[in-house]
């Protein structure tokens, strides 16, 4: 009596099944990560565009932009000191349109480490995050901490209403302030000053303003 043989079909294996539904995979993961990655992209580069900053009063395709900011704690031989004096906030016009918004700013400074440190100049941006939108005004040489004249005083030009919400599940309640400050120290094996520069970001939920109109 001959013995009957059957072949069992083994069971399939994960290679198998990705080898054999390979197109359904790979159509399936398209249209699942093409859609997050444009959304990734809509969202990085505004961002990305709004954290570059120039200091020309007049934008030109010659413009530099600075994106590497420091704090004001970083700061080693002078300590700047902020107060947001005024916001002002704008009004909308019968077209839609914002108007007469500001905000005000005492910027004062005091020279550390005994370093000879002269003419301190200051130029500041306004702009928030996921927008191009920038307020700058003109630079001008500050005055020790505790003297307080139009010296001490930017104001600048703001007409954004908070929260701004320029994206979908984006909401900005502060801009931020950024500041160019540039001055002369001199240094006793140079006959000419070094001229310093750093710049600094400050985001203005860290502040309060003064008063607000």
């Amino acid at each position: 009596m001959s013995n009957s043989h059957t072949n069992n079909p083994s069971k399939p294996n994960l290679l198998s099944l990705f080898h054999k539904y390979r197109t359904k995979i790979a159509l399936s993961l398209f249209l699942v990560l093409t859609p997050l990655l444009l959304i990734v992209i809509a969202y990085v580069s505004p961002y990305l565009q709004s954290t570059r900053v120039t200091f020309d009063f007049e934008v030109t395709e010659d413009s530099v932009y600075v994106r590497n900011f420091k704090s004001l704690d970083d700061l080693e031989d002078i300590t700047l000191y902020v107060d947001w004096l005024k916001l002002t906030k704008p009004i909308e016009n019968e077209d839609g349109s914002l108007s007469n918004g500001s905000m005000e700013f005492r910027i004062t400074y005091e020279i550390e480490n005994n370093k000879d440190i002269n003419d301190i100049k200051v130029t500041p941006v306004i702009q928030p995050l996921f927008s191009i939108n920038r307020d700058i005004a003109q630079p001008r040489v500050i005055l020790p901490f505790g003297l307080t004249t139009s010296n001490t005083v930017f104001t600048l030009t703001h007409n954004v209403l908070y929260p701004y919400r320029p994206m979908f599940l984006v909401s900005i309640t502060d801009p931020i302030l950024y500041l160019k400050v540039t001055y002369n120290e001199v240094l006793s094996d140079r006959v000419d000053p070094l001229v310093v520069t750093e710049y600094i970001s400050i985001p203005l939920n860290d502040l309060n303003p003064d008063r607000v109109n």
